[in-house]
Order: C-alpha cells, then sequence, then structure tokens
C-alpha cells in the first residue's frame, strides 16, 4: 500500500499522523514501512527521531534517483526506514516544472526499484498542491486527508477532492480516497462536533471512524523526537492513532 497524507492547509496533523501511524504500522502490525519527508519544514523526519537533515535530503531523490535513495535504516523501531526531507524543496519544484513529460511521476519511478522492499509507503506532503503533491499522488495512489476540524475546513477539502480528480484524468493514475481524518476534535466546543457532522454528510464511508482528539501531549511528544505512541503508550492519543492504524490496514 502506497499512502500519500496530504492537506493544502498546514497545522492539520499531517506529519504527527504520518509518525504516529508508521511507528503502529511497523511496531504493532509488524509492516515494513518507508516514511518519504515530502515537505521542507522536514516535521515527519524530526518527529522520528531525525532533527539533523542530511543535505542530500530528498533533492536526489527527485533529480537523481538512481543516487537519491538513501532511507535511515530502522528508525525508533525495527522495520521503519525514513527518508528525511530537506529544505530545498523550491528547487525541486522548479526542476518538475521544467519537465512536463516525465516530472510527474519522478518519484514514482524513483521507488520502483525499492518498493517491493516494503509493504506501506508513507508520504507525508507539503502544504501546498503543486508538482510536488501531484509526484506524490502518482507514486502513492492511497490518499489520507487530516482535516482539521475548523471553519471552512469543509470547504478546503472540496477544494483538495477537485486536485485529485484532476490529477487522476491527467496521470491515469488509479488515486483513491483512503480515508478522511478529522483532527483536533474537543469534546467540550461547539465547532469541532458541527464540522465532523459536515464532514460526515460529504464524505460519507471515506471518513474513518477514527478522529484524533486535540491534547497537548500528542503536539509535546513531536518536539522531542519521539511520537505520542512511544512516549505516552497508553494515552488517548496513541490509543487513537492505534485505531487509525487499524482502519488503515482493513482499508487497505
Amino acid at each position: 500500500m502506497r499512502i500519500s497524507v496530504i492537506n493544502q492547509k498546514g497545522g492539520v496533523g499531517k506529519s504527527t499522523t504520518t509518525a504516529n501511524l508508521a511507528v503502529v504500522l511497523a511496531r504493532d502490525f509488524r509492516r515494513r514501512v518507508l516514511v518519504i519527508d515530502w515537505d521542507a519544514q522536514a516535521n515527519a523526519s524530526a518527529f522520528l527521531g531525525l532533527p539533523e537533515t542530511p543535505a542530500w535530503g530528498n533533492t536526489n531523490l527527485v533529480l537523481e534517483p538512481t543516487r537519491g535513495f538513501h532511507p535511515a535504516r530502522d528508525v525508533l523501531v525495527d522495520g521503519l526506514d525514513v527518508v528525511p526531507g530537506c529544505p530545498d524543496f523550491a528547487l525541486v519544484e522548479r526542476q518538475l516544472l521544467g519537465d512536463l513529460l516525465t516530472g510527474p511521476r519522478r518519484l514514482r519511478r524513483a521507488l520502483e526499484p525499492v518498493a517491493s522492499r516494503y509493504d506501506i509507503i508513507l508520504t507525508d506532503c507539503g502544504p501546498t498542491l503543486g508538482m510536488l503533491a501531484i509526484n506524490a499522488v502518482a507514486a502513492c495512489p492511497d490518499v489520507l486527508v487530516p482535516i482539521e476540524l475548523a471553519h471552512a475546513a469543509a470547504l478546503g477539502a472540496l477544494t483538495l477532492q477537485k486536485f485529485l480528480v484532476e490529477a487522476q484524468s491527467n496521470l491515469e493514475a488509479s488515486i483513491r480516497t483512503l480515508g478522511v481524518l478529522p483532527t483536533f476534535l474537543d469534546d467540550r466546543e461547539k465547532t469541532p462536533r458541527e464540522v465532523l457532522g459536515d464532514l460526515s454528510r460529504i464524505f460519507g464511508a471515506s471518513l474513518f471512524t477514527t478522529a484524533i482528539h486535540s491534547a497537548a501531549n500528542v503536539r509535546d511528544a513531536g518536539g522531542q523526537g519521539r511520537p505520542v505512541v512511544l512516549t505516552e503508550p497508553h494515552s488517548r492519543g496513541a490509543e487513537e492513532y492505534r485505531a487509525l492504524a487499524k482502519e488503515v490496514v482493513n482499508r487497505g
């Protein structure tokens, strides 16, 4: 299964979701997992214990795929590899835009020699819908969409849906919405509950049953270079990410 974790809005929990999901899938479900940090901020790398980003990062993975694939072996748990992010994604975006023929499929081609090593590949995308995002969904067509339960979230989700439909048409790829993940749920607040109802009406069965509650320990754990499923394995956040992993495996 190849999964893109994507949303054009920042701060919705993409990197947190990627890191926690990857650890649970590798440790609890015994899957061989590769995380590709596809964001200049490299948060997923930091959350998985890689605070120092190598200079080559993902740039060579796209621009020179024959020598650019350098995963960090067994990060935090056995069976989990990471291709770290790097700050040079503006360069990569320009390079890909200059190659409209093969540019959209560069990441997919780079992964072909190594994809058989892994049961699941997770690509953590940045908050844009440019050529990097197109590369992500072309290479990892099962799309997981974290959506913050805040005003205008549904409108942003519809924009993303339009992008995915256009990408599928242009790439002739089997892109599908693996699931929509509600994040930052607060049972005490009215707005998140209302937005959750809106998302349920819009997405129906595509909406994951699991929702991730807003919790300081989930955010703080990432800053320590260890996701909450490791720092506080019995917390509500950890339980929710384990429930999400089970849904992902069942849908995959």
